[in-house]
């Protein structure tokens, strides 16, 4: 027998499933009770409604895997991309969760702030961290514009591969998502 963490978990991996396949609006409370293989009665007594469901797998998915957005050292400049690559695979691997969000980012507004907060700007805050290490170890003094460097950064490799994912193109490789950062560095942060 399945513990209620157990069957709550079921619940959002269900409905994350049926949300991504049929989308927000046409999902039903018994289509997540039929893909979760529980009954409406039990998925209520967990959620209120698939409002609630939604919110609650906001939070539920894993954006980002446990350690990955540690702060490091990023004085050389494979640390940076190291940091860099980790946020663009993840940001590859949700593109199913932001459709969602922007989907219904216009009807729930706080689950979209949400998810920013979550996917985006977490995501950034460590990144200005790293492109602050490099610089540091590279310039004693600092630039006073290292969150508009890492912004930089951040928008040109993270956001075209967001839209790509969006717009359904295949994932970049690991070697093709690595070259795209090396010249995304090269351009924004050239050797001195």
């Amino acid at each position: 027998m399945l513990s209620a963490e157990d069957r709550r978990a079921a619940i959002l991996t269900a409905a994350e499933g049926v949300f991504t396949n049929i989308g927000y609006g046409a999902a039903t409370m018994e289509e997540i009770a039929r893909a979760a293989a529980m009954s409406k009665k039990t998925v209520y007594g967990f959620f209120a409604d698939k409002r609630a469901i939604f919110s609650a797998l906001i939070s539920f998915v894993e954006l980002y895997p446990e350690g990955a957005l540690v702060g490091k050292n990023a004085a050389t400049r494979a640390d940076l991309t190291h940091h860099l690559q980790t946020i663009a695979e993840r940001a590859q691997l949700h593109v199913e969760m932001t459709r969602l969000v922007i989907s219904e980012a216009r009807h729930c507004p706080e689950l979209a702030a949400v998810f920013r907060e979550r996917a985006i700007k977490q995501g950034k805050r460590f990144f200005i961290e790293a492109v602050r290490s490099f610089q540091a170890s590279h310039n004693p003094k600092v630039s006073k514009d290292v969150e508009d460097t890492a912004a930089m950064l951040f928008g040109a490799i993270v956001g075209d591969l967001h839209l790509r994912a969006l717009l359904g193109e295949k994932p970049l490789s690991r070697t093709k998502l690595q070259k795209h950062i090396d010249s995304a560095i090269s351009l924004i942060l050239p050797r001195s």
